[in-house]
């Protein structure tokens, strides 16, 4: 184990460069290093693997039986990895390979019009869109790029860009619900209604109302609980109760009378919509690429204002929730 845990990749390419010039000299001239160097780095591959590799004298070198072996796989070996090589670079400069994305089901329809016009662009990219609104790790589960409700939990690994700036979430319901149950005319008065969640813990939800400067908080268990916010919306207009919902999902439904605002002046906490991609700079270029057209593209993307906030603090975890 510990003869293994030496063996250095560098030893082995030397090796094989040795044995193509047959001459530790010429080895030696091409890595720019003393003849010693080069016999000394070959003594320690061969302890490493414990055998003899070469056999050399004043006139000639040759490799053993074993060194024979081991030279075929490591020609193999270190071919291998030049290509492996080249083929990293070109997917640095040629968009090719594939892109995980996850997104929240209610902005499918523009993430997919913006991904069609890129594989479009480019035949050699493949992308994999998962769309969910549930609590993810975005490195375990190895996504690339992630569009997120809300605000990012803190992340080394991860820069966050603001896509959508922060909307007010209103409370809203039908005007049929209305009738039936009544106004509340206070936030205490929202424990005698049916009311509509996104996101749940343990079966409970609790809103986050804001008025000017008072601040009430409000914790209760849903009749509906709907990690999707189209659910949501939805049971708002069939008259189930009442949702706390981004005004700008529901403007038209509010301007044509379908919902109505309750306890007008007051808001839930605002989010906004962040992207979120991986912060070291060995990006694919298929990656890349990626993230530049969802930020040039994507509705309510503002490139002026979308700067890298790295999310720096805890363990390197990123999840999101519904907004």
């Amino acid at each position: 184990m510990d003869a293994k845990a030496k063996l250095d990749l560098n030893d082995v390419a030397l090796l094989v460069r040795v044995v193509q010039t047959a001459s530790f000299s010429a080895a030696a001239r091409e890595r720019g290093v003393p003849v010693s160097t080069v016999s000394r780095r070959i003594a320690r591959l061969e302890l490493a693997l414990g055998t003899q590799l070469l056999e050399r004298t004043t006139r000639m070198l040759r490799l053993t039986d074993a060194g024979r072996t081991y030279f075929e796989h490591a020609v193999r070996a270190m071919d291998d990895l030049a290509q492996g090589s080249g083929q990293l670079r070109e997917r640095q400069v040629e968009p090719r390979g594939r892109v995980r994305i996850l997104a929240p089901t209610w902005f499918a329809e523009a993430v997919a019009h913006v991904l069609c016009g890129h594989l479009a662009r480019h035949p050699h990219v493949s992308i994999d869109l998962e769309l969910d609104q549930r609590a993810v790790e975005l490195s375990a589960e190895g996504f690339d790029i992630a569009i997120v409700a809300g605000k990012p939990d803190d992340t080394s690994d991860f820069v966050a860009r603001e896509i959508w700036r922060a909307a007010p979430k209103v409370l809203v319901a039908s005007p049929r619900y209305l009738k039936i149950r009544g106004r509340p005319r206070n936030v205490r008065e929202l424990a005698r209604h049916d009311l509509l969640a996104t996101r749940s813990r343990d079966g409970f939800e609790t809103w986050t109302l804001m008025n000017g400067r008072s601040k009430r908080r409000h914790t209760f268990a849903p009749r509906l609980f709907a990690s999707e916010i189209a659910v949501a919306h939805q049971a708002a207009l069939a008259g189930l109760g009442i949702a706390l919902m981004p005004e700008i999902l529901c403007a038209d439904d509010l301007a044509k009378k379908r919902l109505v605002h309750v306890l007008v002046g007051w808001e839930g906490e605002r989010g906004g919509v962040h992207l979120l991609f991986r912060a070291h700079r060995s990006l694919t270029a298929a990656v890349r690429t990626c993230i530049d057209l969802l930020l040039d593209k994507l509705p309510g993307s503002d490139p002026a204002h979308a700067r890298p906030k790295r999310q720096r603090s805890r363990p390197s975890r990123a999840t999101h929730t519904a907004a």
